[in-house]
């Protein structure tokens, strides 16, 4: 059996194995057309996504600075010509005064609000989310998105590049980050991390042990749809080689099966994969098998 592709050694804090639970309709689209969704936040199941609690658009200094940044930058001499025209003590309560009512208005409920629709729907229209999880043992993760034992697993290299493709060190996206599950703290809109608006959840969510991937739009290979939220279908190509495995769901159909097994031996790019079989045991554990 050739090797697809040469991994590099895992040096940080990567996953060793993370998974997609799937429906087996779904799963077999993957396999066959190597075409995957990332989806917009308002189409997950999370009612919070890219929704964290926030408390109001900054503190008073934060509200302040960042008018005067607004101004020098679209006026580089308006402080100028006021120190120029008045005295000191004048120019100073000017400026001050100037600042304070650009504070006072964007700290404004009706400016605060638009903003952080303006932002949501921005990120909602240009970014998808593909969630993958570090564990294929969850019996929650395969009844609420594996057809309840009915569906399958597909196994991903987590050392693959169509993982790793930052584009510069501060990058928020184009790669695999753990999500953290946290109660929600508030915490002001100006100077919210993307590591807290994109990568964390609520604590309900920590079974779900999820590593995720946001990317832009622009980079899809197909939009279809709208599907039945009036989105559309945003697919990415999938590299054959960031495949690793499959697993059958521990209540799947054998015709299911066979006609995913036909869908990977028809195509010689995906050879390398091989079959595994969740086993559910009577103390409701979930075992993850070699097929046999």
């Amino acid at each position: 059996m050739s090797v697809p592709f040469e991994f590099p050694t895992i040096m940080d804090d990567r996953p060793k194995c993370v998974y997609k639970y799937l429906h087996s309709e779904r799963a077999g689209s993957i396999l066959e057309k190597l075409l995957m969704r990332f989806s917009q936040a308002s189409v997950l199941n999370d009612a919070f996504e890219f929704k964290p609690a926030l408390k109001g658009m900054g503190t008073r200094a934060e509200l302040e600075q960042g008018v005067r940044e607004m101004l020098l930058t679209r006026f580089p001499d308006i402080f100028v010509r006021i120190e120029a025209g008045y005295a000191p003590e004048k120019a100073a309560q000017i400026i001050s005064d100037i600042v304070s009512e650009g504070a006072d208005l964007m700290e404004s409920h009706a400016n605060y609000d638009k903003s952080v629709k303006d932002v949501y729907r921005l990120l909602d229209e240009n970014f998808g989310v593909l969630s993958l999880s570090e564990t294929p043992e969850s019996a929650l993760m395969w009844s609420h998105y594996g057809d309840g034992g009915r569906g399958f697993l597909i196994e991903f290299h987590p050392e693959h590049t169509w993982f790793w493709d930052k584009r510069e060190e501060r990058d928020s996206f184009r790669h695999l980050r753990r999500v953290k599950y946290l109660e929600r703290a508030p915490a002001y809109f100006l100077n919210l991390p993307d590591e807290i608006a994109l990568y964390t959840k609520g604590i309900e969510w920590s079974y779900e042990k999820e590593w995720r991937i946001i990317r832009n739009f622009n980079d899809a290979a197909v939009k279809v749809g709208p599907d039945g939220y009036g989105k559309d279908v945003m697919l990415f190509a999938v590299p054959p080689s960031s495949i690793k495995s499959v697993v059958i769901g521990y209540k799947a159909t054998e015709e299911s099966v066979q006609q995913l097994k036909s869908t990977v031996s028809v195509n010689t790019e995906l050879s390398h994969v091989t079959f595994q079989k969740a086993i559910l045991n009577d103390d409701g554990a979930i075992d993850i098998l070699p097929e046999s």
